[in-house]
């Protein structure tokens, strides 16, 4: 299984410093919340969820969360919601998440991104690189 984001790294060292944990606290909270890490490099995206939401109980709030709603079994991964969302600002020039729950609807019968489970994250990943590829020959043809 491969390990986290270097930005999901920066988010677990972000909340040890915000919680100010010593490096021993820090590092057994890693190896028993972490399934057995030892740093944060270690960490899968499951041990990952459970660091998260042990600091999380401790009071720290991480945009992370908020931004892709964490691994919830049977839905979009983290990853997936970051694409989507990066792909929708790339075809639309905006980042107006009202108008992408409005495509999301219209496309795939699915209200908001929060609630896309994987195999429709799929399609929506390539239908929005399709999207973007096709404007891109258009304006190559137009020139």
């Amino acid at each position: 299984m491969s390990g986290i984001s270097k930005k999901q790294i920066a988010v677990v060292h972000l909340a040890k410093k915000q919680l100010g944990f010593d490096d021993e606290t820090y590092r057994t909270i890693l190896f028993h919340h972490g399934d057995g890490a030892l740093s944060a490099n270690e960490l899968t995206p499951q041990a990952f969820s459970g660091v998260m939401a042990y600091f999380n109980a401790w009071g720290f709030r991480s945009s992370w969360m908020q931004r892709t709603y964490g691994d919830r079994p049977g839905m979009a991964s983290p990853h997936q919601i970051d694409l989507i969302r990066k792909l929708w600002r790339e075809w639309s020039g905006g980042n107006d998440e009202a108008a992408l729950n409005l495509w999301l609807e219209k496309s795939y019968g699915v209200s908001a991104l929060r609630f896309v489970k994987p195999d429709v994250a799929g399609k929506t990943i390539n239908g929005l690189r399709a999207m973007k590829r096709r404007r891109a020959v258009k304006v190559a043809g137009a020139r």
